[in-house]
């Protein structure tokens, strides 16, 4: 039977990132400007959780704040969508600032999983750019299943990439801890 305690060392930092970024999410997309102070709070929030319970890494952290601001900028630049305060406003910027520190922590299990890291992104992706628009944070200007199908294919291959770049990481840091131990060992 697996320790209680351990369960929740594992456990309890994933769903506080998860409703952690429920908020974020709300803060950024309802508040969007008016907001910018809470929602920059609840980020910091985010990425100090992500910092702190697990291996952790910079480089992965960037890439995919990049990616995700590359993926949010081609959308608008087809012209499926339009941002309600610009091309890509400072709260987008903070949303994805905290989603990449939620993804980090709450669904680093997704690493090595692609199938799964490629249906959470078709099922949730396009969702929150629905629900935005009608909270007024951006405007759909092609017909919905549009939007549904572009973000959709972009989120799929946007956690596939997460899934698989993260496996990666994981191993590296794996077989770098394995030399230490085992160098120490032979000593």
């Amino acid at each position: 039977m697996a320790n209680p305690k351990a369960l929740i060392k594992t456990y309890l930092p994933k769903l506080v990132g998860l409703f952690l970024f429920d908020a974020v999410w709300f803060a950024a997309v309802a508040g969007r400007g008016e907001w910018l102070a809470l929602t920059l709070v609840l980020v910091a929030a985010q990425v100090v959780l992500a910092l702190r319970t697990g291996p952790f890494s910079w480089r992965l952290y960037v890439a995919l704040l990049v990616l995700g601001l590359a993926l949010e900028a081609s959308v608008v630049s087809m012209g499926i969508l339009r941002f309600s305060e610009g091309w890509l406003p400072i709260w987008l910027v903070l949303l994805w600032v905290g989603f990449v520190g939620m993804l980090m922590n709450t669904l680093s299990g997704l690493a090595g999983r692609p199938w799964w890291a490629a249906l959470l992104g078709i099922a949730s992706g396009p969702l929150t750019y629905a629900i935005g628009a009608r909270l007024g944070a951006a405007e759909i200007l092609v017909e919905e299943w549009l939007l549904w199908l572009v973000y959709g294919l972009l989120w799929a291959a946007y956690m596939v990439i997460f899934a698989l770049v993260s496996q990666r990481i994981k191993q590296t840091q794996e077989g770098s801890h394995d030399v230490i131990s085992n160098s120490s060992q032979s000593s």
